[in-house]
């Protein structure tokens, strides 16, 4: 279901062992964020160091600067989040198709 999503983070900081990830809802403050396994803190320091515009994107679909957590940063829908990845991340158009397409198809939310 996430595989791609998983390729993506793992291709972004290779530096850091990826087995999987997913997008995960948080009920109580109703956003969506990308949890990474086993190493969600490491991976998102390393993130945050390689691209340092990460931030700005995030401010871009979003604007409340709270939902800019210590980890990943969270949206409330999962489209933000995506976006935010695919322009964080500089994807093609091709990519960013394959994303959405990889992650709607397992949606539950």
């Amino acid at each position: 279901m996430e595989r791609f999503l998983t390729y993506i983070l793992s291709r972004a900081v290779p530096e850091v062992h990826v087995e999987r990830v997913k997008i995960s809802y948080w009920s109580m403050d109703r956003t969506y964020f990308i949890s990474v396994y086993p190493s969600q803190m490491k991976y998102w320091l390393c993130f945050r160091k390689k691209y340092p515009h990460w931030r700005q994107v995030a401010l871009k679909y979003t604007m409340e600067e709270q939902v800019v957590s210590e980890f990943c940063p969270e949206f409330f829908t999962q489209k933000g989040l995506l976006d935010w990845l695919a322009d964080t991340l500089g994807l093609s158009r091709g990519e960013r198709n394959l994303l959405r397409l990889s992650v709607c198809r397992g949606e539950t939310n």
